[in-house]
């Protein structure tokens, strides 16, 4: 058997374009705040999926305690879930493809991020490659709620006027938890 990949919520302070210290951490908190109310902890197991078979097994790693603060500030994990899941479509983009995350999309824009080649040298040559729209799910009580909001995902982006780009819609369920990754292709 292989060895999980491990997604490190400490890689979303990297340099990553897209994300600002200040947010970085939030993201980190809104994942914390998800899997404790799920009773997960750091090095949980999770699936990687697409909408026909298993791709992968990961491990999600995180150093940060949670808090009652925490807490406070999401109120419960459904508030901190889309948050959470932006997080967690950034590192699964960054350990199983060759882009980074480059900016925040306009709200309107059918997804949530820009992304670009990593080899693109020339800060971001190419950018705007591909969109990423990240959905995330505190607890689905069925599977089939998870494929529904990935095929809304990928609606979306049908509607919207970048519709003639290539995006990854990435929705994670952080009551199992599973991670579900589709490619949208024009």
């Amino acid at each position: 058997m292989t060895e999980p990949i491990i997604l490190d919520l400490d890689d979303l302070s990297t340099d990553i374009p897209a994300l600002t210290g200040a947010l970085a951490l939030q993201m980190q908190e809104a994942v914390v705040m998800c899997m404790n109310s799920q009773e997960k902890s750091s090095g949980v197991s999770c699936d990687l999926r697409n909408l026909d078979e298993a791709l992968g097994n990961l491990r999600i790693l995180w150093k940060m305690s949670y808090s009652e603060r925490i807490r406070r500030a999401f109120g419960d994990s459904r508030n901190a879930a889309e948050r959470a899941g932006e997080a967690i479509a950034i590192l699964t983009v960054l350990a199983f493809t060759d882009y980074t995350v480059i900016e925040r999309a306009r709200i309107g824009s059918g997804f949530d991020f820009w992304l670009s080649r990593t080899d693109d040298n020339e800060e971001y040559l190419f950018q705007h490659e591909m969109g990423l729209e990240s959905k995330g799910l505190s607890h689905a009580k069925y599977p089939s709620q998870i494929v529904t909001a990935v095929r809304d995902g990928l609606a979306q982006i049908r509607k919207s006027k970048y519709a003639k780009l290539p995006a990854l819609v990435v929705a994670t369920e952080f009551s199992r938890p599973v991670i579900y990754m589709v490619q949208y292709e024009p």
